[in-house]
């Protein structure tokens, strides 16, 4: 097994966060990786936003928590006010053009992309190979006294917001209405507390180690691209080695997957194409999405899904179904877009994600046994797809 020797290396380099130093130096690591290991290897910059997760619903929420206040005296403005405010939010939730990009400076990353030095950029991929390289600002958000609670916290931020753009607009449409004086107080103190945990959260945050999250994830990505090497090398025709595939370490996916936006930007690939994304695989039970999705909810490739389930039966049972998870993960975009994608994440037995953007997520805390299992798998997974494929013509 090749992954537990990347994993070793990865957790050496310095702090991960988005768009920061520390990516930088992560994606030229990639780069010597990938490029010892023969591959073509392009780096493709980019500029995002570092914490669309804090600041940019704190501005959302303080401009709205204004427009509340305004809408007393100028409720048709303020009305107009609040609406403005939180389209970049639904943008953001959506991975619209239209989102935190509007609000939060922005500064440089970039993805780091592999292709067989064979084909260069010329040959498109029968495969991509996906896999995260950025952390999460690790924080009270994030905290395991508090993470249980993320989802509802997130779903009353969102009630929140729905609430003071009604009152705002009932002001100014029914201003003879009683109950608006109450829904607007009961938004504003949904508002309060929420952007006042996230400020509070970000000010006294830092990097998460990113051991599992997604330390795990490039280390297979990594240990796929040796054995598929080694494969190639060997003179090999069949299984694995006879697929073309491709590397794509995305930066800042923690900040709205703006990596694999990116790249999906360029990338002018048959829509046969496979996208297989590896994402917090250190600990618990190995999952395969069924699909994925915040606001509106996409579902994965059935036969990818198949395929899994099918290699899952033939090696014990190994990996089991998800229906969704809270965050969204690389393999969302490529769905959306028409390509044949599946995501694979790790979850113990409480549906949980070990050390979860926390400041435990040290290697000392990634189970060597499921990293492992999930390169070997994986693997599995590419040689049914190099078996199911068609003759060439």
């Amino acid at each position: 097994m090749h992954s537990w020797k990347y994993l070793e290396q990865i957790a050496e380099l310095p702090p991960r966060a988005s768009a920061t130093e520390g990516e930088r130096q992560a994606a030229t690591w990639l780069n010597e990786r990938l490029e010892a290991l023969g591959f073509d290897v392009e780096t493709q910059p980019f500029a995002s936003p570092r914490y669309t997760l804090y600041l940019g619903p704190v501005i959302v929420i303080a401009v709205i928590l204004f427009a509340l206040g305004l809408s007393k005296f100028m409720p048709a403005l303020a009305t107009l006010l609040a609406v403005a405010a939180a389209v970049p939010l639904v943008g953001e939730l959506l991975g619209a053009p239209v989102n935190f990009n509007l609000l939060l400076p922005k500064h440089p990353s970039q993805n780091v992309i592999a292709r067989p030095a064979a084909t260069g950029r010329r040959g498109a991929p029968d495969v991509v190979i996906v896999a995260h390289y950025d952390v999460q600002w690790a924080s009270w958000l994030f905290a395991p006294w508090f993470v249980r609670l993320l989802q509802p916290f997130f779903i009353a931020a969102y009630v929140g917001v729905v609430l003071a753009v009604i009152a705002a607009a009932a002001r100014w449409l029914a201003p003879g209405a009683g109950w608006v004086g109450g829904a607007a107080s009961a938004a504003a103190w949904i508002l309060a507390l929420a952007g006042g945990f996230l400020f509070v959260s970000w000010l006294t945050g830092g990097p998460s180690p990113g051991a599992n999250d997604n330390g795990s994830g490039v280390a297979v990505a990594l240990a796929l691209a040796e054995r598929w090497t080694e494969a190639a090398r060997g003179g090999g025709t069949a299984g694995a080695a006879a697929l073309t595939p491709w590397f794509v370490f995305t930066g800042c996916e923690e900040v709205g997957l703006r990596g694999m936006h990116r790249f999906l930007a360029d990338a002018d690939l048959p829509k046969d194409t496979i996208f297989l994304n590896i994402d917090n695989v250190g600990g618990g039970r190995l999952r395969y999405f069924l699909g994925e999705g915040m606001l509106a909810y996409q579902r994965y490739d059935a036969g990818l899904i198949e395929l899994a389930a099918e290699v899952s039966r033939y090696s014990g049972d190994q990996a089991k179904p998800l229906k969704n998870w809270l965050l969204p993960t690389d393999g969302l975009l490529p769905a959306k877009a028409g390509y044949r994608a599946l995501s694979f994440l790790a979850l113990c037995d409480d549906h949980r994600i070990p050390n979860y953007h926390w400041h435990t997520d040290t290697i000392d805390n990634v189970d060597r046994s499921v990293v492992e299992l999930t390169e070997q798998f994986l693997w599995d997974c590419l040689q049914a797809v190099a078996a199911r494929r068609p003759p060439a013509a």
